[in-house]
Formats: C-alpha cells, sequence, structure tokens
C-alpha cells in the first residue's frame, strides 16, 4: 500500500513537470514567432485615427481642407464694408438775373451802368446807358449765363465793354475790358451798385 501511494505521488510530480515544460515552450515559441514577425514587417501597425494612415491619404486630406477654406472665403461677405450710396447729382441752377440793373465801371474814371436786361433760358440781351461826368451813351447789352459767371458784352457807338460778373456775390462784382474803335484797351473792375470795395482788387 505504502509503495502504490509513492508510485501515485511520483506520476502526479511528473505530470505537474510535464505541464509545466509544455506552458514553457508554448510562451517561448510564441514569443519567437512575434519576434520574427517583427523582423519581417509583418507585425500590424498601429494608427492614430485622428491622422492619415499614408502620406497620399495626408495629402488628399490637406487638398480637401484647402479647398473648402478657399470656398468658404468665396462665399462669405467681406466684413466692415457698407453698401455706397449713390451721392445725389445737385443740378447747379442759374442765378435768376433780369429786370434792372446798376453797375459801376472803374477804370481810370467812374461810369455809371443803367440796364434793362431780358432773359431767355441761359441768355441775356437788353439795353441800357452809361453815364460820365455829364455824359451818357447808349448801349445794347449781349450776354450768356454760365453756372455762377455772367458773360456780359455792352455795345456803344465807339466802344465794346466786355464785363465777366461772379453773379454768385450779392452784390455781384466782376471785372471788364473796354475795347476802342482806335484799337486800345483799359481793363478795369465792375461792381453791382453799392457793393464799392466789396472784394475788389
Amino acid at each position: 500500500m505504502r509503495e502504490l501511494m509513492s508510485l501515485m505521488l511520483a506520476a502526479a510530480i511528473l505530470a505537474a513537470v510535464a505541464c509545466l515544460v509544455v506552458i514553457s515552450d508554448r510562451a517561448e515559441s510564441i514569443s519567437v514567432d512575434e519576434y520574427i514577425s517583427a523582423s519581417r514587417g509583418e507585425v500590424k501597425p498601429v494608427f492614430d485615427p485622428r491622422f492619415p494612415a499614408d502620406p497620399r491619404s495626408s495629402r488628399k486630406l490637406w487638398e480637401a481642407r484647402k479647398d473648402s477654406s478657399a470656398d468658404s472665403e468665396m462665399e462669405a461677405p467681406p466684413e466692415n464694408i457698407s453698401e455706397a450710396s449713390a451721392a445725389p447729382v445737385v443740378e447747379e441752377k442759374a442765378p435768376n438775373i433780369s429786370g434792372r440793373l446798376s453797375f459801376v465801371l472803374k477804370d481810370l474814371t467812374s461810369k455809371r451802368l443803367e440796364l434793362q436786361l431780358y432773359r431767355l433760358d441761359d441768355t441775356l440781351f437788353g439795353h441800357g446807358t452809361i453815364s460820365e461826368n455829364s455824359s451818357t451813351q447808349q448801349v445794347s447789352a449781349v450776354g450768356d449765363i454760365m453756372g455762377n459767371a455772367l458773360e456780359l458784352d455792352l455795345i456803344s457807338e465807339y466802344t465794346i465793354y466786355r464785363l465777366k460778373i461772379d453773379s454768385s456775390k450779392s452784390p455781384m462784382t466782376g471785372t471788364f475790358t473796354a475795347y476802342r474803335a482806335d484799337a486800345t484797351s483799359l481793363p478795369g473792375v465792375v461792381y453791382q451798385e453799392g457793393a464799392e470795395g466789396a472784394g475788389i482788387a
């Protein structure tokens, strides 16, 4: 009986040793296989899902993001740009010049000009007198209104007075040149009566 128990115990010990040997061999075999696979590049790589798997995929992803960014920039309206409104065009009206007007002409002497003017659109015409001391001459008048400028020619028997008047001022002021029959000319200043010294150089 004692010998039988010894044999059974020995058999159990041998079985346990055999199991340990098998397990150790299996672990060593797996370790060697994995090493060989890794050395051949057969080990399955582990990828980070946040990044492309290879350079080609990375290039495609970069181009797609670039196109998407360009499209969004084209569609987005520019900031801080207000819609420019067209400025209203103010049409400059010609001044209302007509009726009886009195001027002073000053060159070497002073002359008084009395006019009766009529207006047709931007054209003026009329008649009047130029008085100097006790002498009075009849004159005809014709001219044009161009914005705030009045160009008026006065024609007497021997002289043409060419006036350029700024009608934006009140009283009106300007300059003139007298052209005489003897081919001489004389410049001067003109101002509406009551404007003497007002801006006249």
